[in-house]
């Protein structure tokens, strides 16, 4: 298997989601539906797009409606969603469920499809960050893997009108590298978690780590690494920190408009942009 072939991905889908739950209420957060399309099937298309057909879709007990959703059995709620082309579009790809019994951070959550994994590299996926009127998000970053190699990460560009739909975490410091695409960056700080909502200044723009990346395998060393010194969830946050501090790490500027839709502002900003396109 060459090292710059993607074949498999992940999409962590166990989280409580406790932003949206008064939106979502009972539901997973992953099939709400933004441009009357489920979150998951937002991620799903776009792998399948970028030739990615081998998933691990990570859920907990009480996401098992996902489950069932991927394997063509809807809950009632969606059930007029599911037509043809959903049916063979499953159909294509390969799909491998994993339980993470506690909810304890994204990291922990990926760590369950190492043996999945195995020596390859692999597409991470967050099904509540959506991309519209833009490539896939794997789509534009792959032929950037496929060229330069090593961990990579998406991110895209907003401004302080922006920032309230987003989280306050992964904010991109980088490096321009002379001979290469302009899209293409070194990045050089990857910045924590916080609590408090994210501000920029007017006039200033900020990059973002968003939507999606590709990392090699050890990623699944660095989770380890990184486990004795959590407290609380094991986030991903200090494990994409490790790999920065010790391969280096890239990112990949992505075009379009882009959503996180797993607070409430993003998922009615998500909403009302997609409906507004159809007008």
């Amino acid at each position: 298997m060459s090292c710059t072939t993607v074949r498999k991905a992940i999409i962590p889908a166990a989280g409580l989601g406790t932003r949206v739950r008064g939106i979502t209420g009972d539901v997973p957060k992953e099939l709400l539906t933004v441009a009357a399309k489920p979150l998951i099937i937002h991620a799903i298309e776009g792998l399948a797009a970028s030739g990615v057909r081998e998933i691990a879709v990570v859920i907990s007990s009480a996401k098992e409606s996902i489950r069932r959703f991927l394997q063509g059995n809807p809950p009632e709620f969606l059930a007029p969603q599911l037509d043809a082309h959903l049916k063979t579009f499953f159909e294509a790809c390969a799909f491998s469920f994993f339980v993470q019994p506690q909810p304890n951070g994204l990291a922990d959550a990926v760590s369950l499809c190492r043996e999945f994994v195995g020596r390859e590299p692999f597409a991470l996926i967050m099904p509540d960050n959506i991309l519209l009127h833009g490539h896939p998000v794997m789509t534009q970053i792959i032929p950037f893997f496929s060229r330069e190699g090593g961990d990579i990460l998406g991110a895209i560009t907003i401004e302080m009108g922006e920032a309230f739909r987003f989280g306050n975490v992964g904010i991109l410091e980088t490096e321009t590298i002379p001979g290469k695409s302009i899209r293409f960056k070194k990045v050089s700080h990857f910045s924590d978690k916080k609590g408090e909502p994210m501000t920029i200044p007017p006039g200033e723009k900020v990059l973002k780590n968003f939507g999606g990346s590709i990392f090699l395998p050890h990623f699944f060393d660095y989770i380890e690494e990184c486990r004795p010194r959590a407290q609380g969830e094991l986030d991903d946050v200090p494990v994409i920190q490790a790999i920065l501090r010790d391969k280096g790490l890239h990112v990949v500027v992505l075009e379009g408009d882009g959503f996180d839709v797993g607070n409430p502002a993003g998922y009615r900003a998500a909403s009302l942009h997609a409906s507004r396109s159809k007008r």
